[in-house]
């Protein structure tokens, strides 16, 4: 399993139990007893919370060394399901717990991990707040490109690196992430299509053809020169 001297807690994950997913799989329901914790190993996750009224809205996807199932309560507020094919190793958040108060260099880089997680939550919701649809699927892209830059070991600021992205969730998702309709989302793909700053190859695939227009069109750097680096080898959340 990838490692770094930066989140050294992770190593209770060296024994931990292997779990395969197929897509749309759920690895956590929202509700249950919050006994464990993952790491994924490989393949995409979706994290979403459920409303009472039975919308749902998304709330991150998570790629290669992401952390899930870090919460304070006892039951899970969130479910986590497959995207692609995907392997976990889960490990029980018992044990998690006895490593951190064991060792407290483990204890300050699981910290530290939480704040990045806090702040990555500011950064998206700053750069979705205020948005126009075309605007936010243009955040969107930047922030999956991000993201799969993170899970290759990329440096973020490679602008010559990772121009063509899978997107293996369906426009539903996308959409419950943007909170727009995803008729919304496919019209707003469209438009920044004709405008030359992306190009649908087929299939899943999109190439970015201007990353500088689809940064001005987004309205923000966060996911191209973030203004905090990880600790580790990528970002988990």
């Amino acid at each position: 399993m990838p490692n770094d001297a930066g989140d050294v807690f992770l190593d209770v994950f060296e024994s931990a139990v292997r779990r395969e997913l197929q897509p749309s799989q759920v690895l956590i329901h929202a509700g249950d007893p919050a006994e464990q914790v993952f790491n994924i190993l490989d393949g995409m996750l979706m994290v979403s919370r459920p409303g009472l009224d039975g919308r749902r809205q998304v709330l991150s996807f998570l790629f290669t060394d992401n952390f899930v199932g870090l919460t304070a309560a006892d039951r899970y507020n969130f479910t986590v399901e497959a995207v692609t094919p995907a392997v976990v190793a889960g490990q029980s958040r018992e044990v998690l717990n006895r490593r951190l108060v064991g060792d407290p260099a483990a204890e300050r880089a699981f910290i530290r991990m939480t704040y990045r997680v806090l702040e990555n939550l500011v950064d998206l919701a700053f750069s979705l707040g205020q948005r126009t649809a075309r605007e936010r699927v243009a955040v969107f892209v930047l922030y999956l490109r991000h993201r799969y830059l993170l899970s290759q070991g990329l440096s973020p600021t490679a602008d010559d690196a990772l121009l063509t992205l899978n997107l293996p969730m369906s426009r539903l998702d996308i959409a419950d992430f943007l909170g727009l309709k995803k008729e919304t989302v496919s019209r707003s793909f469209a438009q920044i299509e004709a405008a030359g700053l992306l190009h649908r190859t087929g299939g899943r695939d999109l190439e970015i053809r201007d990353l500088t227009g689809l940064r001005e069109l987004a309205g923000v750097l966060d996911f191209a020169v973030p203004a905090r680096m990880p600790t580790a080898r990528c970002e988990r959340a």
